[in-house]
């Protein structure tokens, strides 16, 4: 006999996962259609080439590859924007831009598990390619945002950077053929700290003055655990910027409009600038912002993004730019799991009819109700077998369904029904098929 097992990183998810699971997809991809984001969808199988030294080094190493039948080097996605690249490249000339696509769909990375993160997990991506506009940006900030209050997981933060700020420091400071190996470590700070962060890089051959110099300017000290800027210090900082590198600078600019937008919108205490905030995947050049919940930064970001305007011009003559971010849809189950919001329900049925007869013409009635009820707008099942009435009950309770119908030979006759609430013990005689419809629908 086989045992019946999963791969270490993998997970099967049961009906009290997968109900909350299709919840907040459902309730995010009515956030990105609000936005005029459409969806769209591409192979869970790409070429290799395709993928390979487009995220960074560790995700090389992390990619499921290997040969088909036909002895093609393949490779399952590590994430959702890269295969968007080759698609807006590949259908180029059927899209209209700027496109914005939002794209729900599991991705692969043979990573070490942890807490809420596994090998096989979704992603929920959403991008506007074809917009080098700050409007963009400002846009996809305003969809995080809009997100996480339709989840209502908790308070929360999104952090905000950009990539050419820290260019423009690396080029003061004579360091820039160092970028990329500078802002991995420093994305890193919050993982290993202020010390080891200065160790590593002056592993890297950076002298310790220029290297004290440079996380003084980002704002990153030995006595902060969080680097995070919030509210009016956060002009104070960019002000400080500009005086280092001079006024007529873009990117800082574009921070100052996107903040200023903020506070307009009377929204600012949802956002922070955090210059130790750098994404470690290559194909990001200009804004990049990852998200947290308040009371569970242990899980990590839930949403992270930002703009990439070379990655399309890898596969075709038409580069296009491109700005984006996606929620960790496992991480954000995983967490709000952890924090008691996920309700335990095996269902979505509103009604269960009770079934209180063998006859051929009761059970056809019952199905018929069934049906009434199901277009109407309310999910309802109907109990396959004549059976005691408290297994029945027992039935309905442990699927966590409400309401149950109990309707016998003169109840059909007469075409009313007992409605009964099993949450609230509430019991109401003789109803029409109508009036039970309203009671359900507003409870």
């Amino acid at each position: 006999m086989i045992e019946p097992r999963v791969l270490k990183g993998f997970r099967d998810y049961l009906p009290q996962t997968m109900i909350p699971k299709k919840e907040i997809i459902y309730k995010l991809e009515k956030t990105f259609e609000s936005f005029g984001f459409v969806p769209i969808d591409t192979p869970a199988l790409e070429y290799t080439e395709i993928l390979l030294g487009k995220g960074s080094g560790e995700t090389d190493k992390q990619i499921y590859r290997f040969l088909d039948h036909g002895k093609r080097d393949v490779a399952l996605r590590f994430d959702l924007t890269v295969p968007l690249a080759r698609f807006v490249s590949e259908h180029y000339n059927e899209l209209i831009f700027p496109f914005k696509r939002y794209h729900v769909a599991p991705v692969w990375r043979g990573e070490n598990t942890q807490k809420g993160r596994y090998r096989e997990f979704y992603q929920c991506d959403f991008d506007i390619l074809g917009s080098n506009s700050t409007n963009a940006d400002l846009e996809i900030l305003l969809v995080i945002k809009n997100g996480f209050d339709v989840i209502n997981a908790g308070d929360y933060i999104i952090n905000i950077n950009n990539r050419k700020i820290l260019n423009l420091l690396l080029e003061k400071l004579g360091l820039q053929d160092k970028y990329m190996e500078i802002l991995r470590i420093i994305d890193k700070i919050y993982k290993i700290g202020y010390g080891k962060v200065l160790e590593e890089l002056t592993g890297v051959g950076i002298e310790i003055e220029k290297t004290k110099q440079l996380l003084s300017n980002l704002n990153l000290t030995e006595s902060s655990n969080s680097f995070a800027i919030q509210g009016d210090d956060i002009f104070k900082f960019l002000s400080k910027l500009k005086n280092e590198l001079g006024n007529d600078i873009k990117p800082i600019n574009d921070l100052e409009f996107i903040f200023k937008s903020f506070e307009r919108m009377d929204i600012l205490k949802n956002f922070a600038l955090n210059p130790a905030i750098t994404r470690g995947l290559d194909y990001y050049t200009g804004i990049v912002f990852e998200s947290f919940i308040s009371d569970r930064m242990e899980f990590g970001s839930v949403c992270s993004g930002g703009r990439y305007d070379n990655l399309t011009g890898l596969y075709s003559k038409n580069p296009v730019s491109g700005v984006g971010a996606s929620f960790g849809l496992d991480r954000l189950l995983a967490l709000m799991e952890d924090k008691s919001l996920i309700k335990n329900s095996q269902t979505k049925t509103d009604i269960l009819i009770f079934n209180l007869s063998d006859d051929i013409e009761t059970n056809s009635f019952y199905m018929t109700l069934a049906t009434y009820f199901r277009e109407n707008g309310l999910n309802t099942e109907v109990v396959y077998e004549k059976q005691k009435i408290g297994n029945q009950f027992k039935l309905a309770e442990k699927k966590g369904i409400n309401y149950i119908i109990i309707a016998g030979e003169e109840e059909i006759k007469e075409k009313k029904f007992n409605l009964k609430n099993i949450l609230t013990g509430v019991e109401q005689k003789l109803l029409t098929k109508e009036e039970i419809s309203i009671i359900v629908k507003g409870k």
